[in-house]
């Protein structure tokens, strides 16, 4: 989609993104370990093995003089024990999605530029949030909570945005006089005209922005190619970009490949807390809730683990997530060392949008639902059954038992529950004789029921307290003997 030239626009540019997410693994795993003592991190690259070049390096590398573009070989001899790590682009472009994810939250028009930045179109957003600084202010709160090294500009064109914030500057305004400024020292090198077409302007004279803003946009026609006239046009201002701007995917899948293999689950679950994390965000932006989520852990010598974690009520805080999955991974054994984690999220439910007052009872079935989640995690699905209510008045009829779990593929009835308020909450499975003296609290309640099915009953039943305090279910035959039945607790 295109847009007019007059729209302010911001450029996220995030050089380190691979480096930045390794580094805050490895102290989520020192955190996991108490470790207390705050060793200086070792000296650290991300290398690409297809350029033959340094990418990312942290601050370590930059004191012992490694640079960016430098051969693996040149920063091996400057740095014995350096720690390199092999580039992936899918990491990130992972971590600009998850990005884009939580700003959708603040900020409408977004746009994905891999694979280490992000557009925003922020002319739409002053009117809501007042000013460009009150905006911008709201924008760098969400992405300093990822700890990310990045680099910002402002501008009226997002390839000089782009090309302002690859300066690693951080410029943000919108004066036109200010941003034309920061143009003009820009070099031509860092923008997205093709290289070769830099060097035929470079043979001709033109080796800054202020050279290329000299000469009209026809004279350089014949001599470079359609698409880095199209980048010079934008950067004069002459023509807008045609961007696509981000939606949140349908289906969630995030992968994350650890920094070394991990060998014990309970190391695990720190890194896990930062998928879920990620998780979260995303179902936050969707006003969505997950029922169950899939997690693989690749193991570095044997076939990946897969474990399906359910829950009974559709929950989306990474904390509720990662209680079941501590229950769930104590009785989990690994191979071999884990490499790599899936996380994956196939259906997700809208959010129930209904408000509940002061004294409904939902926060009573929210509780029972989360006990029923973290004793499937414990015990195992096939471990625990729910009594289902049966539409009888003969208390040892009224609660069943399912012979089989119903299946996740079929839509399951609905039970409704009989009204029985003086009900004990703990009924035995066969009457026992009453043999002490009790008195009589209320009743009787007659039970005349069952002559059709051959167990027929007829009964009545009273409330009554032993000498001790206890509240019992009593009933009495028409032969005029007194049974308990259940006991209220």
């Amino acid at each position: 989609m295109q847009f007019d030239t007059s729209s302010l626009w911001i450029y996220l540019y995030l050089p380190n993104l691979q480096l930045n997410i390794q580094q805050a693994h490895a102290e989520a795993l020192k955190l996991a370990d108490k470790q207390t003592v705050m060793e200086e991190p070792p000296a650290q690259i991300v290398y690409d093995p297809k350029l033959n070049q340094v990418l990312q390096l942290n601050k370590q590398a930059q004191k012992l003089g490694i640079k960016k573009g430098m051969g693996l070989a040149s920063a091996s001899i400057i740095c014995s024990h350096l720690v390199v790590s092999e580039y992936k682009e899918a990491i990130a472009l992972q971590a600009l999605q998850e990005l884009a994810n939580q700003l959708y939250l603040v900020t409408s028009d977004i746009v994905i530029d891999e694979p280490s930045g992000l557009f925003l179109r922020a002319q739409n957003m002053l009117r809501l949030y007042g000013s460009l600084n009150q905006y911008w202010q709201v924008i760098q709160g969400v992405i300093r909570l990822q700890a990310y090294d990045f680099y910002y500009a402002s501008a009226y064109s997002v390839n000089v945005a782009k090309l302002i914030a690859k300066h690693e500057q951080a410029f943000m305004s919108d004066d036109k006089k200010l941003i034309q400024q920061k143009l003009q020292q820009c070099s031509l090198l860092l923008t997205d005209i093709d290289k070769k077409d830099i060097e035929k302007l470079q043979r001709i004279g033109i080796k800054s922005i202020a050279d290329l803003f000299e000469q009209p946009l026809s004279a350089f026609a014949s001599r470079v190619s359609k698409f880095s006239l199209q980048i010079m046009s934008e950067l004069r201002g002459e023509s807008a970009a045609k961007l696509r701007f981000y939606q949140p995917a349908q289906r969630y899948e995030h992968y994350l490949e650890l920094l070394y293999d991990i060998e014990l689950t309970a190391r695990l679950l720190p890194v896990i807390r930062k998928c879920l994390d990620a998780l979260e965000a995303y179902l936050l932006v969707r006003n969505g809730l997950a029922l169950s989520i899939h997690i693989t852990l690749f193991q570095r010598e044997h076939e990946p683990i897969t474990q399906v974690i359910n829950s009974a009520l559709p929950i989306y805080k990474s904390a509720q997530w990662l209680d079941i999955i501590e229950l769930r991974f104590e009785y989990l054994a690994l191979s071999s060392g884990v490499y790599g984690i899936t996380i994956q999220c196939e259906k997700i439910e809208q959010a129930d949008g209904c408000e509940s007052d002061f004294f409904s009872e939902k926060s009573t079935h929210v509780a029972a639902m989360t006990l029923l989640s973290r004793l499937k995690a414990k015990l195992g699905e096939q471990q625990i059954k729910r009594l289902h209510y049966h539409d009888d008045y003969r208390p040892e009829c009224c609660t069943q038992l399912p012979a089989e779990l119903p299946s996740k593929n079929t839509k399951q009835s609905v039970i409704k529950k009989p009204v029985f308020l003086d009900r004990p909450g703990f009924l035995l499975q066969t009457p026992i004789a009453l043999n002490s003296k009790v008195s009589i609290i209320d009743g009787p309640e007659r039970i005349a029921s069952g002559w059709w099915d051959n167990h027929e009953i007829q009964r009545d039943y009273f409330l009554a307290e032993s000498l001790q305090g206890q509240q019992l279910w009593i009933f009495r035959t028409f032969d005029d003997e007194w049974f308990i039945h259940g006991y209220f607790i």
